[in-house]
């Protein structure tokens, strides 16, 4: 037979320990009718699939177990103020749509997402020059790294652009002191991080270094799938991830009005439209001229 727990015991729950986990299982039934209402509206929908929602998630209580400095205790509160900036979780949905881009291009047309033409012609230093093959040596091994730290749903947190490194930190120090927590933050976190370093940037200067290969970055079999998509990013104006987030839309128009804000023939972004969504009609990329010019941001505002 079993026994309820003698008053005073230390398995019971004090009345405001009671109230407080209470007021939180309300707090999550309200957030999960919203959501649910969110995707009964929405339906099926390749920006919040399954295995994106997940890979998500696992990312932004990354950043937070690193923010955390593994306090078990500061890692949930972490987790749901970064989830709470739109600016940061964009960031780590377009991470989680572009590792599933680069898988799938892999898989389509044996695009190698770590090593492209373009990155290997640039390792001869013979035919670039030693600084090229330096740079391209240092972006490989970046790729190789970040890439290996999202399949296994991990974000180092100096892989986070300058910007959001300052935004996270701050939200630290916020959950932080609302928890009572008066020790510094840790030091690979709060300080003495070079973005400049980080994938993001290396893929930007090697984009800007390109000379005689400039027009290699558009194209998506010579430049692989990060390296395309910076260069779409900086041709056409768009935030980056933005870009990537126009690549997993319902409704590709966003992606052809890009192609062809990017500079991309006809043709050309046609070609590529199909390359990213064989689903496409070709002929969005007549009706990107006419969409109108401004495009959605990471946030859904215009930008």
């Amino acid at each position: 037979m079993i026994q309820a727990p003698p008053s005073g015991s230390s398995t019971a729950t004090r009345p405001d320990e009671a109230r407080a986990q209470l007021a939180a299982a309300d707090c999550r039934l309200v957030m999960a009718g919203a959501t649910l209402a969110q995707l009964v509206t929405l339906g099926p929908c390749q920006l919040l699939d399954d295995e994106t929602l997940v890979r998500t998630r696992a990312l932004v209580t990354d950043l937070a177990a690193q923010l955390a400095d593994a306090d078990a205790a500061l890692i949930a509160p972490v987790r749901d103020m970064l989830a709470a900036s739109p600016t940061i979780l964009t960031h780590c949905h377009a991470l989680a749509i572009e590792w599933r881009l680069g898988a799938v291009m892999a898989a389509r047309r044996g695009l190698d997402p770590v090593l492209p033409p373009l990155l290997r012609r640039r390792l001869d230093g013979r035919a670039f020059g030693d600084d090229a093959a330096a740079l391209a040596t240092a972006l490989l091994a970046a790729q190789t790294r970040v890439g290996e730290a999202l399949r296994r749903m991990r974000l180092p947190f100096d892989e986070l652009p300058g910007d959001l490194q300052h935004m996270a930190v701050a939200i630290a120090d916020g959950a932080r002191a609302d928890h009572g927590h008066g020790d510094a933050l840790p030091a690979r976190v709060s300080g003495g991080t070079h973005p400049d370093r980080g994938r993001l940037a290396l893929l930007r200067r090697v984009l800007a270094g390109l000379g005689a290969d400039s027009g290699a970055g558009l194209n998506l079999d010579q430049a692989g799938v990060p390296l395309f998509l910076s260069a779409l990013a900086l041709a056409s104006g768009a935030q980056r991830d933005a870009v990537v987030l126009a690549t997993a839309e319902d409704d590709p128009i966003r992606l052809a009005l890009l192609l062809r804000a990017g500079g991309l023939s006809r043709d050309h972004a046609a070609e590529h439209l199909l390359a990213i969504r064989p689903d496409a009609d070709p002929a969005l990329v007549d009706q990107a001229l006419t969409a109108a010019p401004t495009q959605a941001g990471p946030d859904g505002g215009a930008q």
